[in-house]
């Protein structure tokens, strides 16, 4: 659900949506330029994968793929958005550093509770 939200929020600035200075370093103004715009499409991909893994992890979907490669999955993900985390407190912009800082530590924490209280 985490992932699948943040992946609306980026189809919504790739299609113009006056966030940018949530997005990418706030470097932008309101709109995205082209070329962020089309950045954010290629995050919704990655996004929706992650949103996937974490719907295998939980087990609403997938049952019979094995566990491993989503456990790894599940572990990468909290590993990035800690470092996400980071940099979105280094952001220039507050909307970015508060907003999408706590945003990005509420899903390291997601991923770490995915990661540490699977059923033996």
């Amino acid at each position: 659900m985490f992932f699948g939200c943040f992946a609306l929020f980026q189809i919504g600035l790739a299609m113009g949506a006056p966030f940018g200075e949530m997005a990418w370093g706030g470097r932008s103004s309101a709109v995205l330029s082209p070329s962020w715009r089309i950045a954010s499409c290629f995050a919704v991909f990655y996004l929706a994968g992650a949103a996937a893994v974490m719907l295998v992890r939980s087990g609403d979907i997938g049952r019979t793929l094995p566990p491993i490669p989503f456990r790894w999955t599940n572990g990468l993900l909290m590993v990035q958005m800690a470092l996400n985390t980071l940099a979105n407190l280094a952001s220039s912009t507050p909307m970015e550093r508060f907003g999408m800082g706590s945003a990005s530590l509420l899903g390291c924490g997601l991923c770490a509770i995915a990661l540490f209280t699977e059923k033996p």
